[in-house]
C-alpha cells in the first residue's frame, strides 16, 4: 500500500467547525488559504476545504 503526504502551510480562513459523537469520535472541518507565487508578484491564494477525525 502507498501513501501520499501532503504539508500545506498556509493561513486558516475562520473557526474550525469541532464536532463531538457519543462514539468518541471527534470531526474538525476548516478552511485553509495557502499563497500561490506568481511571476508579477500577485500572491493569489488557494483555498483548500479541509477535515480530520479522530
Amino acid at each position: 500500500m502507498s501513501l501520499n503526504l501532503v504539508n500545506l502551510v498556509g493561513r486558516v480562513g475562520g473557526d474550525p467547525e469541532v464536532k463531538y459523537f457519543e462514539s468518541g469520535t471527534v470531526k474538525c472541518r476548516l478552511t485553509l488559504a495557502v499563497n500561490r507565487r506568481t511571476r508579477n508578484n500577485n500572491d493569489q491564494p488557494d483555498w483548500f476545504n479541509l477535515g480530520a477525525t479522530r
